[in-house]
């Protein structure tokens, strides 16, 4: 007896100093990501949106298995949250399952995480991409592009009735600053199924939109052509303010200018857009911009070595000094050793 007792006590200390080591031990916090290097190398079920085509719309990304007996318990009621939060609101959501082994898409689709803007695929790389500490139900929300923080899907409040509401649910609901480019309040359930597409990046120009319209009856049809006016007039709107702007929101003014010019010819404003750029055309000053934009932006993409980078720079900074890319460009330059 007294040798099993010291054999049982010899197993606890070993178990509280390991215990102890690992409270102390802080998790090494990886660099946050970028929307595209989040989802790099998922598998797919179907096409989804780039981030180029989101528009202004919030990214999320969801990372879940289906392994933890415990977890199963609750997902019904989250996925159920999350698929009656993120309707008509202006959020994609990227449910990535990490199993190691299996394929767990048809998971979430028998718990009914479905909507025109939810989209579902397999990667068990990407928890460390995203530096999650695990694969069980953690997420990430996205502005700009940038990954903003690590939080776990599986917090909850206490309602006043006995339910829960999940915390990502409710932020989804209160929290975030996405907003749509043609669905309104007042948009019909109709319409909502024909502009959802369009939302996630679907081809937009006139032609498009004569075949979308000759499928309707002359009810939607005619608000389908109020939302694209309203759309087209919210675009032209932005391109004016944007002259305001700093340099980089001139630029990017004059590109959507450049899109309703050329995809949007015969309607008023894709002539006013048209005016403009003209204009633009006469401006040195801008045309110069737009130049020292294209090489700062060639230099970034094609810069992979400080020797590359600093050279391909310089082509901006030695034309155009005193553009906006131009004194950008330098600042890489100075920074690059």
């Amino acid at each position: 007896m007294p040798a099993l007792r010291q054999i049982v006590l010899s197993l606890l200390a070993a178990t509280l100093l390991s215990t102890t080591l690992f409270a102390q031990t802080p998790a090494v916090e990886r660099p946050l990501v970028t929307l595209d290097q989040a989802l790099a190398g998922v598998r797919w079920q179907g096409r989804v949106p780039s981030q180029a085509t989101i528009g202004d719309k919030t990214p999320i990304v969801l990372v879940y298995a289906t392994w933890c007996p415990k977890c199963n318990v609750w997902t019904p009621e989250l996925f159920a949250q999350l698929a009656e939060s993120i309707k008509d609101q202006p959020v994609i959501l990227f449910a990535v399952n990490a199993d190691e082994t299996v394929r767990g898409v048809d998971y979430a689709l028998q718990r009914k995480l479905v909507g025109p803007n939810i989209f579902h695929g397999d990667d068990p790389n990407i928890v460390a991409r995203m530096g999650f500490q695990s694969e069980l139900f953690n997420y990430s929300i996205f502005q700009d592009g940038q990954q903003t923080n690590r939080k776990q899907a599986g917090g909850y409040y206490n309602l006043e009735n006995g339910q829960k509401e999940f915390a990502l649910s409710r932020q989804i609901k209160t929290g975030l600053e996405g907003k749509f480019s043609f669905l309104t309040d007042k948009t019909s359930d109709a319409l909502k199924q024909v502009l959802w597409p369009l939302e996630l990046g679907s081809n937009l120009d006139e032609r498009s939109l004569l075949a979308m319209r000759k499928k309707m009856d002359e009810p939607l049809a005619n608000e389908f052509n109020s939302a694209i006016s309203d759309f087209l007039d919210g675009q032209v709107k932005e391109i004016a303010d944007s002259r305001k702007g700093t340099v980089p929101q001139q630029i990017k003014g004059y590109e959507m200018a450049e899109a309703i010019a050329t995809n949007f010819k015969s309607t008023p404003q894709g002539r006013a857009c048209r005016g403009l750029l003209d204009k633009l055309e006469e401006d040195k000053a801008f045309q110069e911009e737009l130049t020292a934009k294209k090489l700062y932006d060639q230099a970034m993409q094609k810069g992979t070595t400080p020797v590359t980078l600093r050279r391909m720079m310089g082509r901006a900074s030695s034309r155009f000094p005193e553009a906006y890319y131009g004194k950008e460009a330098q600042k890489v330059i100075d920074s690059v050793q």
